[in-house]
């Protein structure tokens, strides 16, 4: 029997992210899932992407038994149509935010074990979720940059994230030479550009923590408050003009980055709001690069499937707001 994979709001219809079905075509597959789940998941169905072992797929296409069908709902840049976050993935990006902050001030050798391992559970959790899309990325070239980026960041600093950039960009593009079935131009340009992200985020927390304390903790407050904004806005800003997920996580980034700029010492107002600037950006930004990378679409406004998809936006913000720091702080 071929699988069935389900991604966003088609796995909470479904009650599971996967199921066996006996079928040899993916149009029967589809109906026979749609006759278990009931017409709310087949309502679904009629505007979602279909793909058969990460190839684009229609209803006429065969399939054998040891195929994998993934069926990812319809995303866009526009109107928010679900913006509801997943209460799980939400608690498990959480989980991540909050274990940066609690290792803030920690020795600086547990706070870099802390956000490596949070960069690899990323890499990890967005390539569950693309590896069933055309351009799916080699996993092990992002892993073992960003682990790289963490330990080279901590032992030589900036310099160190430099060449852990070298050195990830050349495990990715050589990574071909010795696996011929990941061979596709755009298989290596998604590695490599998958790796480029997990060396920035790793080396940008762990030069985050070398300013000090304080940078971790005013990234926190400001990446969470934006993403908080993003959610409200989303949820509640179709009654106000103008305002969506993106416009939300910009007056939320401000708003923290203005507080953090008041009560944190080491950082002035314009610190602070330039940091927020630089924040919401990145999550922006990360949320429109993690849909691309999980679902092969790109969106703006809407959660794109995975259990850590709501971190996407952090890992663009971290790279974002050290630079700021950095040059302003």
């Amino acid at each position: 029997m071929a699988t069935l994979r389900l991604f966003a709001h088609l796995r909470e219809s479904a009650g599971t992210d996967s199921v066996e079905i006996d079928a040899t075509t993916v149009g029967q597959l589809l109906d026979s899932a749609s006759d278990s789940f009931g017409p709310t998941f087949a309502g679904s169905l009629a505007s979602s992407g279909v793909w058969v072992n990460g190839e684009p797929a229609d209803s006429e296409t065969v399939i054998g038994e040891r195929d994998e069908v993934a069926v990812i709902p319809p995303v866009s840049g526009g109107a928010v149509t679900n913006p509801r976050i997943d209460v799980a993935p939400s608690l498990l990006s959480l989980t991540l935010v909050v274990a940066l902050l609690a290792v803030a001030w920690a020795p600086t050798e547990w706070f870099v074990v802390v956000a490596v391992g949070a960069v690899l559970a990323w890499v990890w959790d967005a390539w569950e979720s693309a590896r069933f899309t055309r351009d799916a990325f080699v996993i092990f070239p992002p892993l073992i940059a960003a682990a790289c980026s963490g330990a080279f960041a901590y032992a030589w600093g900036l310099e160190g994230v430099a060449g852990a950039l070298a050195v990830g960009v050349i495990i990715s593009v050589s990574w071909p030479v010795f696996d011929r079935n990941h061979r596709a131009f755009r298989t290596t340009a998604s590695t490599t550009v998958v790796s480029v992200v997990a060396v920035a985020a790793a080396g940008a927390l762990v030069l985050m923590r070398l300013l000090g304390s304080y940078a971790v903790v005013a990234f926190v407050i400001i990446t969470v408050t934006a993403l908080v904004g993003a959610w409200l806005a989303g949820t509640y800003g179709a009654a106000i003009q103008s305002i969506d997920a993106n416009v939300g996580a910009l007056l939320g980034a401000l708003a923290a980055g203005l507080v953090a700029g008041l009560v944190i010492e080491e950082l002035d107002i314009a610190a602070g709001l330039l940091g927020g600037v630089a924040a919401a950006a990145g999550v922006i930004a990360g949320r429109a690069f993690g849909s691309m990378l999980r679902t092969g679409t790109v969106t703006h406004t809407q959660d794109a499937p995975g259990s850590l998809a709501l971190f996407d936006g952090a890992i663009i913000a971290a790279p974002l707001f050290w630079l700021t720091l950095w040059v302003f702080g």
